[in-house]
């Protein structure tokens, strides 16, 4: 699966990778406009712990199931990262604080990077125990039905784990802006020399700002939003969706609690000819 291009998303630059085959429905244009979205801070008023235990830097990670999800300064008064941008990010936790403002009182964990060049406060029902390795995301970002949802608007088309990988690992592409030519040398190391080279894909990614409001807002389906959107670009490549009978595909749909809901990966792979 190959696409060529570079695009911008939140003023950082994303390298993807060099060879071009059809059915390239990215847009490269301006910095996404969704992200920049605003939400009212935890509290106006500073909170204070009123306990703590220290820890020995034990891994955690973001579990995806919210994206207002924050890393926060010390009071809990200023937003710092959105998790949700760091998504395969581990963080460390040195100590969990119970902390109050007077009115409320939550759990906090201390965390920081591996590279330690962030460090914050994040509430302990946004994340889950354990490293993320290479290839695994948060649980939330998985949503099978929705992935099986795009498999099935392909007719004949064969679920491979392979390419189901090779789906996924588009999270990387998209939230961690990760040079593309690393998720070509992953692709290939998934797939495979030859399997790469026949490969193809395609994402309904676009810069366009609104591009996604109509899908965001409840007012179409998510299956009748990327049914309409597919269908105008196999169009423009006079194709359909039946044209890929007998082929591998896999397929990633970012779930309804991102902040990329609506961008899609679809990899395909023609059948094996003797």
């Amino acid at each position: 699966m190959v696409i060529e291009g570079r695009f911008k998303m939140n003023k950082k630059i994303i390298n993807v990778p060099k060879q071009i085959k059809f059915l390239m429905l990215l847009i490269p244009s301006l910095i996404i406009g969704f992200i920049a979205q605003s939400y009212p801070s935890y509290a106006k008023e500073a909170y204070t712990p009123i306990k703590t235990k220290t820890y020995k830097n034990v891994p955690y990670h973001w579990n995806g199931q919210s994206s207002h999800a924050y890393l926060w300064n010390a009071n809990l008064t200023k937003r710092q990262h959105r998790l949700a941008h760091w998504p395969v990010t581990t963080w460390y936790v040195s100590k969990s604080l119970k902390m109050t403002n007077g009115h409320k009182t939550g759990i906090f964990y201390k965390v920081t990077n591996s590279r330690k060049t962030m460090s914050g406060y994040i509430w302990k029902g946004y994340l889950t125990k354990g490293a993320l390795t290479k290839g695994t995301y948060p649980a939330g970002l998985i949503d099978s039905k929705l992935n099986q949802s795009l498999i099935n608007l392909f007719p004949g088309t064969i679920p491979d784990k392979q390419l189901q990988q090779v789906a996924e690992y588009y999270i990387h592409a998209v939230n961690t802006y990760e040079p593309g030519d690393t998720y070509y040398e992953y692709e290939g190391k998934i797939l495979g020399a030859e399997k790469q080279k026949k490969a193809s894909g395609f994402t309904t990614y676009s810069a366009v700002p609104g591009a996604y409001n109509q899908l965001r807002q409840n007012k179409v389906s998510f299956l009748q939003f990327e049914k309409n959107w597919l269908q105008k670009y196999l169009k423009a490549e006079h194709k359909t969706f039946s044209d890929f009978s007998g082929w591998s595909i896999g397929a990633y749909a970012f779930p309804k609690n991102s902040i990329f809901y609506g961008i899609i990966m679809i990899a395909l792979l023609p059948p094996t000819t003797k």
